[in-house]
């Protein structure tokens, strides 16, 4: 167990558990900011609230892993959540989220917000998942799936949540983000489209990440642990 990891893991952990924390019981925004026939989906309509559980359910199977050997079902799990989910899905909430709002803070955090919502919270929700994530790539070896388990969970989550929001859409008559009101019919599916190969893109980054901060086996190295293990098993 290395200090380094375990104070970012808790750190990860704490920052998000706290932001759930007051979102779900402090915040509260008054009816012309959040009216109540927006309600529809509660907290879970939003990805940045869905992403938060993802890195603070992450964060905490990070610390138990920290006291489990890389072998261990915990250990296995985490990695397989960090390639497929936590990396990818963190990284494009922070960058679509200050992308459109740098473009126009109107499309996704309008100014009526201001006074009312916390700026400390709005970087706990958009901001800090990026240098944490960027850390956790650094700092803690992960070993990736295989491509077609990690984007197959990449993508059943991407599809998942765009299922979502279109329920949402139907049952509650409003879009979850201001951009989706603002684009037509038919450029509203290119913009998800988009996000999507994002979404993909982030995950291939995090793989050649994860291949150039930390050496794979050769395969000659792979050769000789294989000849071992027949060895062992004669």
């Amino acid at each position: 167990m290395k200090p380094l990891p375990l104070l970012l893991h808790a750190v990860g952990c704490a920052s998000f558990g706290y932001a759930i924390y007051y979102d779900v019981y402090e915040l509260n925004l008054p009816e012309h900011v959040h009216p109540s026939s927006q309600k529809y989906g509660g907290h879970a309509k939003y990805l940045t609230f869905l992403n938060m559980c993802l890195q603070f359910i992450f964060f905490t199977m990070c610390i138990v892993a920290d006291f489990t050997s890389k072998d261990s079902w915990v250990s296995k799990t985490k990695d397989l959540i960090f390639a497929s989910a936590a990396f990818p899905i963190g990284i494009f909430v922070a960058v679509i989220f200050w992308g459109l709002y740098a473009l126009d803070r109107e499309l996704i955090f309008p100014t009526k917000y201001d006074g009312h919502f916390p700026v400390w919270l709005n970087h706990f929700m958009h901001t800090t998942v990026l240098p944490l994530q960027s850390a956790e790539m650094f700092y803690v070896s992960h070993k990736y799936p295989k491509r077609s388990i990690g984007l197959g969970v990449n993508a059943a989550l991407t599809m998942g949540y765009l299922a979502w929001i279109h329920i949402i859409f139907y049952r509650g008559g409003f879009w979850v983000y201001p951009v989706f009101q603002v684009l037509t019919p038919a450029i509203r599916p290119v913009f998800m489209a988009f996000c999507c190969a994002m979404g993909f893109a982030f995950y291939f980054l995090g793989e050649i990440f994860n291949d150039l901060f930390w050496e794979t086996e050769t395969p000659k190295e792979d050769l000789i642990k294989k000849a071992r293990r027949y060895r062992k098993e004669k």
